[in-house]
């Protein structure tokens, strides 16, 4: 027999071989058990991120169809690590934003193999059958528009740290007001933005951020650059747009700086202002501007240069594009972006805006810390108000808002208000004349902290004694902003009066009361 003969069985095996070793590298390409949808019903607004959850046998590859009338994807996606199940995860807004096939992918450890899209509006409204495996639909997406609901007041203790777990399961409702120093927290109820926000990369975090990111327009640019390592001095600021793409932001010559300064403790305000320190100011063609001052600044690794000017024109063009910001000898890399993707401090027109009734006090573009719970769209922003001075009884309000010029994402917003109000703490003795060592010394209050705030009571001897003595005993403040507290004292001699008064970590809340200490014969 030639070897022409043979071909046919050579190419047979070499099939044969070839498809184990794809599946041994990557997962079976077809099996005889064909994957279905976990779900029958699945339930999604638009702008947020759809779950679908395929069974497949262990290591196999299935290929799932979402398909409308006038839109279909196909998915194909191998089970990794044998758990018999993948997770085809799927942005709604990326999918309206390309015309390539963008906004899918698979939960971690699977693989996505394979995306094919036909349609040119993406997933919008409506409802789509769900079909694995070239069998007949077994599943269901229906997707609507969101919507958003007003904003929930919640506060923490001054005490308490930013973090996800006390904002999300810690905080406490609030009607309406906060005291200075406890913590902020709007919860926004907001449907269909999880695939919309830029969460994990906003552009509120760049190193420049332009006001209105809208190209060709002109507006304000926020500089913001935090120290490194020990404290840095400089004299000279310089900005550096990035010439190689040849888009740079237009008439900075006519730039005017409106804000220049420290913020020390990381809330969006200038703490140190420089702006009456600056001497010159010089700008050129090639986007680079160059601020000097007459006294030497600094800032530590814990601090944030911010600086504001207005009237600059955004190239023509969208994108990212690389900038640099000098303090003195130190260069930081950065960036600048415009056009839609950027509009917003959370970027693709979503944005959260933190304003006082005075003024704007806020120059950061994210004064806040904000954290997600895409489960129940929930959008939780946090912010420290201890840094509020001179604001008492002014209107702190936090505003979310989604716009979108073009595109089939509706415009949508909420807001919250909270007022201001100083720490304070208003007790009532029930007995003015005490019998410290046998009966309990009753006393209730209201005060303007936090829920679950540690406060103390404070008992001091006279003021007239040479060296006083000072008790403290603990209470915490309950859920509707009440506090009691019953001390029995032995260590109190009778016939003198004491001090008593509540007091925090940082100081007295409320005016000092004079309790008698009796002994029990002149109780009697």
């Amino acid at each position: 027999m030639n070897w022409i003969s043979q071909i046919p069985s050579i190419l047979f095996t070499f099939l044969i071989v070839t498809s184990l070793a794809v599946g041994g590298a990557t997962g079976h390409v077809q099996s005889g058990a064909q994957g279905t949808v976990a779900d029958s019903e699945i339930f999604e607004e638009v702008g947020d991120i759809v779950k679908i959850p395929v069974r497949v046998s262990p290591h196999d590859t299935a290929t799932v169809n979402i398909s409308r009338k006038q839109y279909s994807a196909e998915v194909t996606a191998t089970d990794q690590d044998g758990d018999g199940q993948i997770q085809i995860r799927i942005n709604t807004f990326e999918t309206q934003t390309s015309g390539n096939p963008s906004g899918y992918s698979v939960s971690s450890p699977d693989h996505l193999r394979e995306v094919s899209q036909r349609g040119d509006n993406g997933l919008t409204e409506g409802e789509y059958d769900i079909a694995v495996d070239g069998n007949a639909p077994d599943s269901t997406l229906s997707l609507s528009s969101g919507v958003f609901q007003p904003g929930q007041l919640h506060t923490l203790p001054a005490s308490e740290k930013i973090t996800k777990t006390n904002v999300i399961r810690n905080a406490s409702p609030t009607p309406s007001q906060i005291a200075r120093g406890d913590i902020l927290i709007a919860e926004f109820e907001a449907e269909g933005i999880m695939g919309i926000g830029r969460f994990d990369d906003p552009p509120g975090n760049n190193g420049i951020v332009a006001v209105d990111s809208t190209v060709g327009t002109k507006t304000a640019h926020t500089v913001q650059v935090q120290g490194e390592g020990a404290n840095t001095s400089f004299r000279e600021m310089r900005i550096s747009y990035d010439n190689a793409a040849n888009e740079l932001p237009s008439d900075l010559v006519k730039l005017n700086i409106t804000h220049a300064g420290v913020d020390s403790d990381q809330d969006g305000q200038i703490d140190r202002s420089f702006i009456s320190s600056i001497v010159n100011v010089n700008t050129n063609s090639e986007g680079i501007i160059k601020i000097t001052t007459t006294d030497q600044q600094t800032v530590s690794g814990s601090e944030t240069v911010l600086l504001r000017y207005e009237n600059v024109t955004n190239p023509s063009r969208p994108g990212a594009y690389p900038a640099t910001i000098s303090l003195g000898p130190n260069r930081i890399d950065t960036t600048v972006e415009y056009g839609p993707a950027a509009t917003g401090n959370l970027g693709n027109g979503l944005n959260v805006k933190a304003s006082t009734t005075s003024s704007n006090r806020f120059v950061a573009p994210l004064p806040f810390k904000y954290f997600t719970s895409p489960d129940d769209d929930r959008l939780y922003v946090a912010m420290d108000t201890s840094g509020l001075n001179n604001v008492t009884r002014e209107s702190i309000s936090l505003r979310l808002s989604q716009s979108r010029k073009e595109g089939p994402i509706a415009a949508k917003k909420s807001a919250t208000n909270a007022t201001l109000v100083e720490p304070t703490a208003n007790m009532a003795i029930a007995n003015d004349r005490w019998q410290a060592g046998s009966e309990p010394l009753e006393i209730t209050g209201t005060t303007t902290l936090a829920p679950n705030t540690d406060i103390w009571i404070r008992v001091r001897s006279g003021t007239d004694v040479p060296s006083p003595w000072i008790y403290h005993y603990p209470i915490s403040i309950q859920p509707n902003r009440t506090f009691e507290a019953d001390i029995t004292e032995d260590r109190i001699e009778a016939n003198e009066p004491v001090y008593v008064s509540t007091v925090t970590r940082t100081g007295p809340v409320g005016p000092e009361e004079i309790v008698n200490v009796t002994n029990r014969t002149e109780q009697n």
